[in-house]
């Protein structure tokens, strides 16, 4: 009885342990301005509330724009990104990035000459 009782305490303290490890694998996200792409170490830095955060992407790491896969060498600086992301040894892993390029500005008209009030 006593082994039985000592197998069912080890057993509650792995599954305990496997739970704990599991929560520390939660999806966070982050959402703000690109402040930097670095397709050589496929990296992705993202301006918001925290200030700058560095992403890390992997060949697994899915990024859209308007709803159509996109590579990192479209992502440019000043793009709107969320990001959904693990941390991983104090690294931030990317799963997903969702990017809103930015809006081409409009200029206004130049006002017609000799036309004063």
């Amino acid at each position: 009885m006593r082994k039985l009782s000592i197998s069912a305490l080890i057993l509650c303290l792995i599954l305990g342990t496997a739970v704990v490890a599991m929560a520390k694998e939660t999806t966070h996200s982050a959402k703000g301005t690109v402040s930097a792409v670095d397709q050589t170490a496929n990296t992705l830095t993202v301006k918001g509330k925290k200030g700058d955060e560095t992403f890390n992407l992997s060949a697994t790491t899915k990024i859209t724009e308007n709803g159509k896969a996109i590579t990192l060498a479209d992502v440019k600086t000043g793009d709107s990104a969320q990001v959904w992301y693990t941390e991983k040894a104090g690294k931030n892993d990317a799963s997903k990035v969702v990017v809103h390029a930015m809006k081409a500005k409009t200029t206004k008209p130049a006002a017609k000459p000799g036309k004063t009030r």
